[in-house]
């Protein structure tokens, strides 16, 4: 990840140095070092502030109205256009998760048909780390850095995860069966840790504050879609193994990527720049 991050901001300065040419940027200043926030509802979603409100608050719905999901967003920034920036910077993302996946596995003739069925309920922790790449353009009466803006961002995170619950014993033996063997009977891995990525793309609308020539107030609002996530939308609330087989092809990384989704698609973002050289 730090070999594409390096990469990334090389093209980025690279195309800074011929633009900067023809473009004076801000009295003479080109580059802005941010520090944003996104925030998001979390709905029934478990969320980092999940623990605190059920400690202080009663109400099972106090989660619904009050839980946030957030991105922190480092990033550096250079104006080249007297109404364009373009950027690069870090992603960080972090939340609990929890759901249930299902399995059930039937065969046997006549006389000895079998049936088993097991859930598998699970709680953990997943934290995401990655990159994002922008061009910012403003709009009015207006000269970078300055005024309202659309931002267009592309985004990549690289999440890890762990489940605090132990998988039950049938469902760790065929999770620890070699993969091509499980395939041939169906068979999806439910995943009780792991990795992957996901990369979304979203525009943002906003207004960019400058105090003192130096200072840089940001407030926006995002909307978006990661490329991936939905499947767990197909989960029901049907709880009978037998009857719903909708979960039978989810795993604990499906709910990973769909907690990011969830906090993708929509979010405030408020920010801090300092416009430096």
């Amino acid at each position: 990840m730090m070999k594409r991050t390096t990469l990334l901001t090389t093209m980025i300065l690279l195309i800074c140095g011929i633009c900067f040419a023809q473009n004076t940027g801000y009295m003479g200043h080109h580059f802005i070092f941010n520090a944003d926030v996104s925030l998001s509802p979390s709905w029934k979603n478990p969320n980092p502030l999940s623990e605190a409100l059920n400690n202080h608050f009663e109400s099972e719905h106090t989660q619904r109205y009050l839980g946030l999901n957030y991105f922190a967003v480092p990033s550096i920034e250079a104006i080249v256009m007297d109404r364009g920036t373009i950027g690069a910077g870090y992603n960080y993302y972090n939340t609990p998760i929890g759901g249930t996946v299902s399995r059930y596995f039937e065969g046997g003739g006549t006389n000895d048909y079998y049936f088993y069925s097991q859930n598998y309920t699970f709680t953990g922790k997943m934290v995401a780390h990655g990159f994002n790449v922008f061009y910012k353009q403003y709009v009015g009466d207006t000269k970078a850095p300055m005024g309202y803006y659309f931002k267009f961002t592309f985004d990549g995170y690289f999440y890890k995860y762990a489940c605090n619950e132990p998988l039950p014993d049938l469902l760790q033996h065929w999770d620890e069966m070699p993969e091509e063997e499980s395939a041939q009977y169906g068979y999806v891995r439910v995943g009780k840790d792991g990795s992957g990525s996901i990369f979304g793309l979203k525009a943002e609308f906003g207004y960019d504050y400058l105090f003192f020539n130096r200072l840089r107030l940001s407030m926006g609002v995002t909307f978006g879609s990661t490329f991936g996530g939905y499947k767990w939308l197909k989960q029901t609330s049907d709880s009978s193994l037998f009857y719903n087989d909708n979960t039978q092809h989810l795993s604990v990384s499906d709910n990973v990527r769909n907690r990011i989704l969830n906090a993708y698609w929509f979010g405030v973002k408020l920010g801090l720049g300092i416009l430096a050289f």
